[in-house]
């Protein structure tokens, strides 16, 4: 019989690390409907020799660039030696992010949230995984356009088996 309580856990945790910093934030002038959109993509790296796929990325960051919420199309699938390991899938991320190092025309960020998965596979075993982000941005202005380099990943954090996760790279312009 299969356990609900791992997934609802996985809930749990995301609730109650992203929706303080939302209701913080929600009196300040920037709010989701201010955001910027952000459209790119990218490819799937695993050190294991695993032939990567290419995604493609839209994304939409908000409050000076603390939450975003994205929708990454894997577009082919990933195969490890002629043995698929994941099919093409969505994948929809919400996180909240931390910058680090805020220059003029550069910063460094962090992120940390939960995605939601289409699609089981033998890379992640289930729907709801966690996802994190390191990466940099690159603009003229602040709140202006500009492109966004960023080094992801998505695991479960070993709550249900196969727990492999999946390693992206993003290249995303910002308008």
């Amino acid at each position: 019989m299969r356990r609900p309580t791992r997934p609802i856990a996985v809930v749990i945790v995301l609730a109650v690390g992203l929706l303080p910093a939302m209701a913080q934030t929600a009196g300040e002038s920037s709010s989701l409907i201010d955001g910027q959109p952000g459209l790119g993509g990218g490819v799937t790296y695993q050190y294991d020799g695993t032939r990567a796929a290419y995604i493609g990325a839209f994304t939409w960051t908000w409050s000076r660039d603390r939450f975003e919420l994205g929708a990454v199309r894997f577009v082919e699938a990933q195969v490890d030696r002629g043995h698929s390991l994941a099919n093409p899938n969505w994948t929809f991320q919400l996180s909240r992010r931390w910058t680090f190092i805020r220059k003029p025309e550069a910063k460094v960020f962090f992120g940390f949230g939960g995605a939601y998965k289409t699609e089981t596979d033998v890379l992640n075993g289930s729907h709801l995984n966690f996802a994190e982000q390191l990466g940099m941005r690159f603009s003229r202005s602040a709140a202006g356009p500009g492109f966004e380099f960023a080094i992801r990943h998505m695991s479960n954090a070993g709550l249900k088996k196969p727990n492999k996760g999946q390693d992206f790279v993003t290249a995303i312009y910002v308008f």
